[in-house]
């Protein structure tokens, strides 16, 4: 199924058929219509519409300036009118509804995804063997950042998240030029929603900035890291910090700064299909 997931994310805007989708899957189309009703509660079309509204979603979210029609053809569907309908289907909203409302509503495929997650999870220790490979130890100079904390309930970063993207672009600082970065202060599955913790942050330029009020100038130490890299979603990005945290730490005799775990995020959804996200988890070790 993951192979499934992984080629609709990356094909989003073509026409693809059941047989298509049983072929990649190796199975007869029967069996896969089973198979995917099985584990994701959903038929194969349904899915495919779901990963192309689960782009919009995203994109409506994290790149507002762009306009329902051009998100509707970069999302596969013909029209914006065929878009809005079934955005709205899903949803509750219009995508323009959407935009204005800023709405905490679930992506359109996460009520699906959560016993596929589950399977990801306890995956997680084969994970593990390849990230063994991926781990290297780098030296970094200082580099100073501009960053906004969100502090509260996981279901509000997206707001927070929008208001950086926004604050960002307003000053001409894009990620093509200045280093993006989050800093992971709690794991939201440890600590009560009111104690979550989390840094979006970006490379300071040289120019003059005025900072929101939630915002600060903080500097990214210089020192030994462990540097492990990733591709892939949140369910990699976590069981990448789970080992580098844990696993990495005791195999090899290290020990963590006190300074919080860092993500650089080299390639960002929906830029890029889901699974093909890139990041650098850094970890400053103790000297």
């Amino acid at each position: 199924m993951q192979h499934v997931l992984d080629y609709l994310q990356t094909h989003h805007d073509q026409n693809i058929s059941l047989h298509q989708l049983a072929k990649i899957a190796g199975y007869s189309p029967c069996h896969f219509q089973r198979l995917c009703q099985q584990k994701l509660g959903l038929g194969p079309g349904k899915l495919n519409e779901l990963i192309r509204l689960q782009r919009g979603y995203f994109m409506l979210s994290y790149r507002n300036w762009l306009s329902v029609t051009d998100i509707a053809f970069e999302c596969g569907y013909e029209s914006p009118d065929s878009f809005s309908r079934a955005f709205k289907r899903v949803t509750g909203y219009t995508p323009s509804q959407f935009k204005a409302k800023a709405t905490g509503t679930v992506p359109p495929l996460q009520p699906y995804l959560h016993q596929w997650n589950e399977e990801l999870s306890a995956m997680s220790s084969s994970l593990a063997d390849n990230f063994n490979d991926q781990v290297s130890i780098i030296s970094m100079p200082p580099l100073e950042v501009c960053a906004l904390r969100h502090t509260g309930h996981p279901a509000r970063l997206n707001g927070s998240v929008q208001r950086f993207i926004g604050w960002r672009r307003e000053n001409k600082l894009p990620p093509g030029q200045y280093r993006t970065f989050n800093f992971l202060h709690n794991d939201p599955t440890t600590v009560t929603p009111e104690a979550f913790c989390f840094d979006i942050a970006c490379e300071r330029p040289a120019k003059q900035l005025v900072l929101e009020d939630d915002m600060r100038f903080e500097t990214i130490p210089g020192g030994r890291y462990a540097r492990l890299s990733v591709t892939g979603g949140d369910k990699v990005l976590e069981a990448a910090v789970n080992f580098i945290t844990t696993d990495f730490l005791t195999e090899n005799n290290e020990q963590a700064s006190d300074f919080p775990v860092i993500v650089e995020r080299l390639s960002f959804y929906p830029e890029v299909p889901y699974h093909e996200a890139r990041s650098h988890i850094l970890l400053l070790l103790s000297k």
